[in-house]
């Protein structure tokens, strides 16, 4: 059984948070395999979209694997995404200094949940998405979500950028 990508990448939404002695250098830690988990997700999505597109102009079976697959993939994203569910954005965001790259990264993830409610309305089998690629449905369906996904990449890349620059003192 394959694992899935968005499951293997939300891990560290579920991961349960241990406060250290040293509470800066710990968020900091969290806050960079955050950013990292939320740029390896976007990578996967945007390239799952490129890849789904490309095939469906050559071979459109191949492009609604890609789609199904993404699509049972998607089934792993829950209510963790959400920054209440999550005990690492709840323990970053208790520090102020964290706050908004919590949020920033809780509106991503949340987004990713968007994705999964827009592809389950408009999809909901194989039929829809074969009448969607005939049509360059799926990349009309898809294309405005891209393009959320890459302002809120952008902004928790630029909330990350904030918060490794805190010195270590008060």
């Amino acid at each position: 059984m394959e694992i899935s990508e968005i499951s293997t990448l939300s891990t560290i939404l579920k991961r349960l948070i241990e406060p250290r002695s040293d509470a800066l250098a710990q968020r900091r830690e969290l806050a960079a395999e955050l950013q990292e988990s939320c740029q390896k997700l976007a990578i996967h999505l945007k390239s799952t979209f490129r890849i789904a597109s490309q095939a469906s102009e050559v071979d459109s079976g191949a492009s609604e694997k890609k789609m199904m697959s993404l699509m049972d993939d998607l089934k792993n994203v829950d209510s963790i995404f959400l920054e209440e569910e999550s005990s690492i954005l709840l323990y970053l965001a208790i520090d102020w200094r964290f706050k908004d790259f919590a949020k920033s990264c809780a509106d991503f993830y949340k987004s990713v949940l968007n994705l999964k409610q827009l592809l389950n309305e408009n999809i909901p089998d194989s039929t829809a998405l074969k009448a969607l690629n005939k049509e360059d449905g799926l990349l009309k369906l898809t294309g405005a979500w891209q393009e959320e996904l890459k302002i809120m990449l952008e902004r928790v890349n630029q909330e990350y950028m904030k918060v490794m620059v805190i010195k270590f003192s008060w």
